[in-house]
């Protein structure tokens, strides 16, 4: 599963795709991590497709604990109908 990322400064931008299912979410999660831990970002920033499913909302969670426990700050952004953005998580 591809997982779209940029690095904007010191900023790490990360889209979660919309299609995740339960072993999709996996290898997402494990790319995630994986991404911080080689850019060594100041920020993480999630860009979160729209409706957040079961398994996008687990990563975030994951991506949540992770960039907590290294002191990284992370926000999210909702992509898609509805999406309000600039979410602090």
């Amino acid at each position: 599963m591809p997982v779209e990322h940029a690095d904007e400064g010191q900023v790490l931008a990360v889209h979660v795709p919309a299609d995740l299912d339960v072993g999709s979410r996996a290898v997402v999660a494990l790319h995630v991590q994986r991404l911080v831990f080689a850019y060594r970002p100041q920020g993480v920033r999630l860009h979160v497709a729209r409706p957040a499913t079961d398994a996008s909302l687990s990563i975030l969670a994951r991506a949540h604990r992770l960039c907590e426990a290294l002191g990284i700050p992370l926000t999210h952004d909702p992509v898609g109908p509805g999406a309000e953005g600039g979410a602090a998580a």
